[in-house]
């Protein structure tokens, strides 16, 4: 079975924007999806609403000459814009301007096993074991019980024909504009990274079976460049798990913006994005559709300050 896999992080895709079926910025970047095609899609920055997915369906997604139709849709929950009721710089649960502001969705053509769907946004970041945490002697500055996601990680089934497969979603903290954004990244990861190695952390049963799995989102870290704590991700991609590699392109605009979209093509430098399947599939091809696609970089520009990812998969 061969199946696409796509991410896109569309900057601050918000319910108000999805409702006017003629937004610039949305009708753009759901030409770029209609042009892909992939069969499963995971969506950063969909404000966190049931019907933020309808929504993006049926006034996007499902229109023009090329409609793209996905009967099964998620939209997870998310820590951010939530108030903690804890002094700064832990006030808020994560990063928003509202609540639901930064949410995650999914999309698919294979149906979503939704009994066993797990999300983790009340995960606690001082039960990461002190040998995994980036925070050393820091850890005792988080207060007990405040989440380690900023948005979440969710782990979410499909069954594609007689196969389970495990939609893994995250969308990781920026590593910068705070005290502990840089070390609340690397935990993400190094979360992540222990997820899927199957081995158990406190609070968090092990991710037991055995079923394929693809790991899909803006993890924002660069294991190359960038402010990020490069052992985590190098950590993660090293994990023998995986079936290996990173986005073949840079996907992110550094101090980009969609209100006036630059022209300059070199500005995209850091790798964010990613699509790390599993080692059970054989993978094809992967792509960036970006500053490479003739005819499209406006569109591309006025998107998003990223760029969508795909990657061409068998089942084997």
């Amino acid at each position: 079975m061969r199946i696409r896999f796509g991410h896109f992080n569309v900057r601050d895709l918000t319910a108000g924007k999805l409702r006017d079926p003629e937004h610039p910025q949305v009708l753009s970047a759901s030409a770029i999806i209609r042009k892909v095609r992939p069969h499963v899609l995971s969506i950063n920055e969909i404000e966190g609403l049931p019907e933020a997915p309808r929504l993006f369906l049926d006034n996007f997604l499902q229109r023009g000459d090329s409609p793209l139709r996905y009967p099964y849709q998620y939209a997870g929950a998310t820590n951010s814009g939530v108030c903690s009721g804890l002094p700064p710089p832990f006030d808020f649960k994560g990063f928003g301007l509202f609540e639901g502001q930064y949410g995650i969705a999914l999309f698919s053509r294979f149906p979503i096993l939704r009994e066993g769907i797990r999300s983790f946004e009340h995960f606690p970041w001082r039960a990461l074991p002190g040998g995994l945490s980036s925070l050393g002697h820091r850890a005792v500055d988080v207060p007990e019980g405040f989440p380690l996601f900023s948005t979440n990680l969710l782990d979410v089934p499909l069954r594609m024909g007689g196969r389970v497969v495990h939609a893994i979603l995250l969308h990781a903290s920026v590593p910068v504009r705070g005290p502990f954004n840089k070390e609340r990244n690397a935990d993400q990861l190094n979360f992540l990274n222990e997820y899927i190695s199957r081995r158990a952390l406190s609070g968090a049963e092990p991710f037991k079976a055995e079923n394929p799995f693809v790991v899909m989102g803006d993890l924002n870290a660069d294991p190359e460049k960038g402010e990020g704590i490069k052992e985590a991700v190098g950590g993660l991609l090293a994990n023998p798990a995986l079936h290996g590699g990173m986005p073949p392109g840079p996907t992110f605009l550094e101090g980009g913006g969609v209100e006036a979209p630059p022209m300059d093509r070199e500005g995209f430098s850091l790798r964010l994005d990613y699509i790390l399947p599993s080692r059970d599939f054989v993978v094809l091809r992967q792509g960036v559709f970006g500053s490479g696609e003739a005819g499209w970089w406006n569109q591309v520009r006025l998107a998003s300050d990223h760029f969508f990812v795909y990657a061409d998969c068998l089942l084997a």
